[in-house]
């Protein structure tokens, strides 16, 4: 299976790839993430591309940072976005229930990753991280191979998550390389409407992988707490 690349997808790369700036953060951020730093001059654009979908309501970053071809770039990203309204009215659990049965569609030619035992599964990390390395033969700017299905949890009826392994390859002045990230996904249905976090996390081990599977679940938890108060 290939996954297209959304412009959801897009976001996360952009960033990733670029300076840290400035959302009204709405939502509380990640464990061990910050709310981006305020100044940037892309602030804009990259409101622009959250609004095809909805409002941007949070952008976090983590203060450790690790090189990506020779430049360094946080570990860890999550922004947030509430979507857009459903022409036919507010979201209910049966929105989910649909978003829930498309996500899995999605993902039924992938092998979750849970259901090997631990020796297995860190052999395939382990083998994902060697693999990544400079190359000249990317034929786009970025391209989505196959990812990993790490895991894919109901949490409640008004909220899933997605946790995956994907690697990017990225062309670049003529120079191409390639870099992979643990993500996690969530949806969360709040008085009618849904929000969607989304973690990108570089993968250097299986600790990574944990991390995000941790972070999201966590991040899920306090933000329906914080939608509730408000």
């Amino acid at each position: 299976m290939k996954l297209r690349m959304s412009p959801l997808c897009l976001l996360s790369f952009v960033l990733f790839s670029l300076p840290a700036w400035s959302a009204d953060a709405v939502i509380p951020a990640p464990q061990g993430l910050s709310v981006c730093a305020a100044e940037s001059p892309l602030t804009a654009s990259m409101k622009r591309i959250a609004s095809e979908f909805g409002t941007l309501t949070g952008c976090f970053v983590s203060s450790e940072q690790a090189p990506v071809h020779g430049i360094d770039k946080p570990v860890e990203l999550a922004f947030a976005i509430t979507l857009f309204q459903s022409a036919s009215g507010p979201f209910t659990v049966a929105s989910v229930d649909q978003l829930y049965a498309t996500t899995e569609q999605q993902w039924e030619n992938v092998m979750p990753l849970w259901s090997k035992d631990k020796t297995a599964y860190e052999q395939r990390v382990r083998e994902l991280i060697r693999k990544t390395s400079s190359s000249a033969s990317a034929q786009s700017n970025m391209s989505i191979e196959q990812p990993l299905l790490v895991s894919m949890q109901r949490l409640d009826p008004g909220s899933y998550t997605v946790v995956s392994i994907r690697r990017r390859k990225i062309s670049k002045d003529g120079v191409a390389f390639s870099f992979d990230t643990a993500e996690g996904f969530a949806l969360i249905l709040n008085d009618g409407k849904l929000t969607r976090l989304t973690i990108q996390r570089q993968l250097r081990g299986q600790g990574d992988v944990d991390a995000v599977k941790s972070e999201i679940a966590g991040w899920v938890k306090s933000t329906s707490k914080a939608l509730l108060a408000n």
